[in-house]
């Protein structure tokens, strides 16, 4: 989600005697509109929050919605909690995927490249920052376990940003996507991580549990040739959407 592009940006000019202050502009540059305000979205579930980006973001189009964000990385985390503190959300300071357990984080020099899954030369060779440099322990539950008994609205928008470990996050969350309305989901074209699932497993999957593809928020090129690399969608269930082309 242009995060990786985002941090080397803040470093390039940092280096040069520059504060980069971030400028709000909604969830994606891409997506103005009132879309997700027709849908009557009442719960945000953030899988991936990192330090609250898209939570602060996206309280600017839905302001005063419960949002629930999890986060595994501790540093990550804490400033997660800084950052909307201000704001009605419930952090989680673990990872979700299929089962419950514990597991090892490979932490990336920048952060935002970090994953449970080893990372592929693609990857590093494009971003040198997004090399790994450590390893933490993490705690992992599925998603459907959290959520049980927790109160909540079913038109809820689910986004996940987990760095090629969507399989695992959406395998332990099946129950709970029957009451999303609409996810937004990172996805790649091609493996920046090993086993990770591409765009065509992600939209068979969502197309097999009632949601329709709507488009991509945004996209990243490659900057070597200008391929796309990967993007976010937008899946939106299926009766739903007269009200988002009415």
């Amino acid at each position: 989600m242009l995060k990786i592009i985002k941090s080397q940006l803040i470093k390039l000019f940092s280096s040069l005697g520059y504060n980069i202050q971030k400028k709000e502009m909604g969830i994606f540059p891409s997506m103005p509109g009132n879309w997700l305000v027709k849908m009557n979205i009442n719960t945000i579930i953030d899988i991936g929050a990192n330090e609250g980006q898209f939570i602060q973001s996206i309280s600017s189009y839905l302001p005063g919605r419960k949002i629930f964000a999890f986060e595994p990385i501790k540093l990550c985390f804490d400033q997660l909690v800084k950052n909307t503190k201000h704001l009605n959300v419930i952090p989680f300071n673990c990872g979700l995927s299929d089962h419950e357990g514990t597991s090892e984080i490979n932490i990336s020099k920048n952060f935002v490249s970090s994953s449970i899954l080893p990372i592929n030369n693609l990857t590093t060779n494009l971003y040198p920052d997004s090399k790994y440099v450590e390893k933490q322990t993490i705690s992992l539950r599925r998603l459907d376990d959290v959520m049980v008994g927790t109160e909540f609205s079913n038109n809820a928008l689910l986004k996940i940003d987990v760095q090629g470990y969507e399989e695992k996050v959406l395998s332990g969350s099946i129950q709970t996507l029957k009451r999303i309305s609409v996810t937004i989901i990172e996805f790649s074209y091609q493996p920046l991580y090993e086993n990770q699932w591409l765009f065509d497993e992600t939209y068979e999957f969502f197309k097999k549990n009632g949601f329709i593809f709507a488009g991509v928020a945004d996209q990243i090129l490659s900057k070597n040739n200008g391929i796309p690399l990967y993007g976010d969608a937008i899946f939106i269930r299926k009766d739903l959407l007269d009200l988002v082309y009415k």
